[in-house]
């Protein structure tokens, strides 16, 4: 069974935080978003490196970067996609139900 994040040491928690920090550019960006969720109990421990303050920081700024990226484009492609013809049919996934 898992430890608790609040029985951990301050190496292992910089080290989890790395890993889900470079876990998240192995197309797994959900792993920044709960980076931060995972490890905000517990940021304002005395013991902890600054480094996790940097990991949290930069997990929150691209988890919300790629959010906004994502929804852009989803609200694009919904509202364009008839007009872009053939190409705009090949990005869609239309799975046929019956015959």
């Amino acid at each position: 069974m898992a430890k608790p994040i609040e029985k951990m040491g301050a190496d292992e928690i910089l080290n989890v935080s790395k890993k889900l920090f470079y876990g998240g550019f192995c197309l797994l960006p959900f792993l920044w978003v709960y980076n931060v969720l995972y490890i905000w109990p517990v940021r304002h421990r005395s013991d902890l490196s600054p480094q996790i303050r940097h990991y949290l920081l930069m997990s929150g700024i691209l988890a919300t970067l790629l959010f906004i990226i994502f929804s852009t484009w989803f609200g694009i492609f919904v509202n364009h996609r008839l007009s872009w013809g053939a190409t705009g049919d090949l990005l869609t996934v239309v799975l046929v139900k019956g015959a």
